[in-house]
């Protein structure tokens, strides 16, 4: 018991540390916006519809995320200064100093929301493991990115660091020890945040469609659980250390209900347009094929200037942030992998002397052969869409995978049904417009399109599939059945219970240790085959995990370490 109570503390502490580093980090970025934008030096008591302080650690990841890609342009991301920038950014914290009233915090609501829904959380610490990608490409760029500042033509080092994203950024400073922890409870956050919205949106907001949305999304939890193959309908999880595919479904979904609600409302502020902008940026960010994610926002844009709710001027001068941020971003993809967005062939226009002409095609095929996509027999004309549906669900090669997807998507599809049959019993019925259901029915069709194009496998539909759910929510009224808050609070805290999964419970209360083995320990993960000078590859397998002298690429790679910029060139015998 001794031994449990001691866990448990180390890792709510450093949960905690993280959370409340990123919830100063959005506040003090705030307090920015706020005296630039406004003028004033306070906190607004909302923002997005929701209480501002659930928001702050979002914030907080933006902008942190966002100031350490242009710190690496000239410091590699393990400096101290690193540290003393991040630091020097929360004193705008200090633009606003409140009295901090403890009795008006301590209420149930804060301590389920501050401590129960992080500490069940927590408990998968004892059963997670690094994602197969992390020990592909994910973790050792994060090694590049704090032993370098910006590295020109990177990708010729190993052509998946250009999938990379601004998580890697992120992840790059949380390097803190050998239990790399902080990686897992990076992607934590984001899941504690989906809670803590719809936890406010369930209890305290009084917009009905984004808590009808909220409700509905628990009880498709609750169903997740339950099933072909043992469950799984398309929900939330908790993913492999070092990926992202669960903060960028968190973000879509937040977003997309988010403006969802303010097309149909047309209450939308200055400062909510920052904060969409911002938020909808970095969902690009972290994940390229979430670009779709741009038809909902540009028809915001279209409302807000067409129906004269805000001057275009006005529009412009909001994005600003959003556009140095865009600035930084796509001029480090540029320098690091010749294309403006990688691996998009069109967008790869330059003269760069290690550019390697056709290579950003070949990697454009990989990925979307790697996904399972339609892509492939469309532009190749060797098959139909019933070719490909036939593979994707029936495939004989890959069995396993075939038999996982058809659970999946049966399984969300009677998750949707009986969904929509508790929307029409439990909430009075409401409509929208006619320009409203198109404007909905055309983002969820294009999203789910793109998808089966470019990317159907389950981790990258979450996204879409959660927001089908919470969309019918839009479609309801007041409950007809009134349901204590007591009741809900209860059901809130069995649908988080169940994320983690049942090993963790057992691991957590039987060993009370930390699943993850320290990747930089590489003699133990694989032998070394020399390659080229300095370079060598694992004797099997494709995982380099940490290990700067490792890569997959078979030809000869020189550094030019000759400028502040090293330059990356991979030549080929002639």
């Amino acid at each position: 018991m001794i031994q449990i109570i001691s866990f448990s503390i180390e890792i709510f502490l450093k949960y905690s540390i993280l959370y409340f580093v990123l919830f100063f980090s959005g506040r003090s970025f705030l307090l920015i916006i706020e005296t630039i934008y406004f003028k004033k030096r306070e906190i607004p008591q909302t923002i997005l519809k929701i209480k501002s302080q659930i928001l702050f650690p979002i914030l907080g990841v933006i902008s942190v995320g966002n100031l350490l890609i242009l710190v690496n342009y000239f410091l590699p991301l393990k400096s101290n200064l690193v540290f003393l920038i991040i630091t020097l950014f929360n004193f705008g914290n200090l633009l606003s100093i409140q009295k901090i009233q403890i009795k008006k915090h301590l209420n149930l609501y804060n301590f389920i929301n501050f401590f129960v829904f992080p500490a069940i959380l927590l408990i998968s610490t004892s059963d997670i493991n690094f994602h197969y990608d992390a020990g592909y490409y994910h973790l050792n760029h994060q090694n590049w990115l704090r032993e370098s500042n910006m590295v020109v033509g990177m990708v010729n080092i190993f052509w998946a660091f250009g999938m990379s994203s601004i998580y890697e950024y992120l992840s790059a400073v949380l390097w803190i020890d050998t239990s790399f922890l902080l990686l897992h409870y990076l992607s934590l956050i984001f899941i504690h945040f989906f809670y803590s919205f719809l936890f406010f949106n369930i209890l305290n907001s009084k917009n009905l469609k984004l808590k009808n949305a909220s409700l509905l999304l628990i009880f498709f939890s609750i169903f997740d659980n339950f099933g072909l193959g043992g469950g799984r309908n398309g929900f939330l999880y908790i993913q492999g250390v070092g990926k992202q595919d669960i903060p960028v479904a968190v973000l879509f979904i937040f977003i997309s209900l988010i403006i969802v609600d303010y097309l149909i409302e047309k209450d939308l502020t200055g400062r909510d347009l920052i904060a969409i902008s911002l938020i909808t940026f970095f969902i690009f960010q972290l994940k390229i094929s979430t670009i779709f994610i741009y038809i909902i926002f540009l028809i915001l844009v279209f409302q807000l200037v067409y129906e004269k709710i805000m001057r275009f001027t006005k529009v412009l001068y909001y994005l600003i942030p959003n556009i140095l941020f865009a600035i930084f971003w796509f001029v480090k993809s540029y320098m690091t992998t010749g294309c403006v967005v990688f691996p998009v062939n069109f967008l790869c226009i330059n003269n760069f002397d290690w550019y390697v002409t056709g290579s950003t095609k070949a990697y454009e095929s990989i990925s979307t052969g790697a996904s399972f996509s339609y892509i492939e027999y469309f532009v190749s004309g060797e098959g139909s869409f019933i070719d490909w549906f036939n593979s994707f669900f029936n495939s004989d090669v890959y069995s396993g995978f075939s038999s996982y997807y058809r659970s999946f998507y049966l399984n969300f599809l009677g998750s949707l049904l009986i969904i929509y049959l508790l929307k029409r019993i439990l909430f009075n019925k409401s409509k929208l417009s006619k320009l409203d259901n198109l404007l909905i029915f055309i983002f969820l069709i294009s999203n789910m399109t793109y998808s089966i194009f470019f990317g159907p496998i389950p981790r990258y539909t979450i996204g879409i599939l959660c927001l089908s759910v919470g969309i019918l929510g839009f479609y309801g009224k007041d409950l007809k059945v009134k349901i204590s808050k007591s009741a809900i609070t209860t059901l809130i805290v069995i649908s988080i219970g169940l994320i983690p999964r049942a090993n963790s419970y057992i691991g957590f209360f039987e060993s009370s240790e930390i699943a993850l083995f320290d990747p930089t320990l590489v003699s133990e993960l694989y032998n070394e085959v020399p390659i080229y000078d300095g370079w060598i590859k694992p004797d099997k397998g494709d995982r380099c995990f940490v290990n700067l002298q490792c890569t997959m690429h078979d030809e000869e790679i020189v550094l030019n370490e000759n400028s502040f910029f090293t330059t990356a060139y991979r030549l080929f015998d002639n």
